[in-house]
């Protein structure tokens, strides 16, 4: 009996569960003619949000305090040849037609970089840094339209892709594309202008932090 005891005390101390690297982005979508509209967040849900330009929740900024890391901006939107390079990678996904979980996404236009976006993007990233957490809704409960709005944008369509624990714009873009709720994002043709952000904080979960935000001005 105390030879099957131990058998089975060793088996249980050799179970357990796996980690991954990163986390697994998530997506979220708004539109509407007069800034109000429904938000569809991540792949499987609906939740409905509303957005008056011009008010809103304050988002948290990037010199936010109450952590006890230190946010380095890195590949952030500060460094000119970061939004170079995510610019130009999201225009080359968009220049083909794209198959987003099963739905065929046709080539559409370029976009061009809006610092508004950049902004509400560093805002986001920043506090998911900081804060250590990893959802659309911000510190202070505020939605990706609100970040938006909040940067002084007024806006017909938003949307948001966000990722952690990826370490180059390549690595994070080749995990969105094979995400159909990022993948859409990417490509919707209701889109005409982007900004995005990523920040590090090697004391948070994932250690970096990245935020895509899609708009269309009104």
């Amino acid at each position: 009996m105390r030879t099957l005891a131990l058998l089975i005390l060793s088996s249980l101390l050799v179970t357990g569960c796996g980690g991954s690297g990163g986390g697994s982005g998530e997506s979220a979508t708004s539109s509407g003619n007069t800034g109000n509209g429904s938000a569809i967040s991540g792949d499987n849900g609906f939740d409905n949000s509303s957005n008056t330009s011009g008010s809103g929740s304050t988002a948290g900024n990037s010199d936010s305090t109450g952590n006890s890391g230190s946010t380095d901006s890195g590949d952030s939107a500060s460094n000119g040849d970061f939004a170079e390079q995510m610019l130009a990678a999201v225009n080359a996904a968009r220049a083909e037609a794209r198959d987003c979980g099963g739905q065929i996404m046709p080539a559409v236009p370029a976009l061009t970089w809006d610092y508004s976006l950049e902004q509400a993007a560093f805002v986001h990233s920043s506090n998911m840094a900081n804060y250590n957490f990893f959802s659309h809704t911000g510190i202070n409960g505020d939605s990706p339209s609100d970040r938006v709005t909040d940067q002084g944008y007024s806006w017909s369509a938003t949307g948001e892709n966000i990722a952690a624990g990826q370490k180059s714009i390549a690595e994070v873009m080749d995990g969105w594309l094979k995400s159909p709720g990022h993948c859409k994002n990417i490509m919707g043709a209701n889109f005409t202008q982007m900004g995005a952000a990523s920040v590090t904080n090697s004391s948070a979960q994932y250690g970096i932090y990245w935020t895509q935000v899609f708009a269309r001005p009104r």
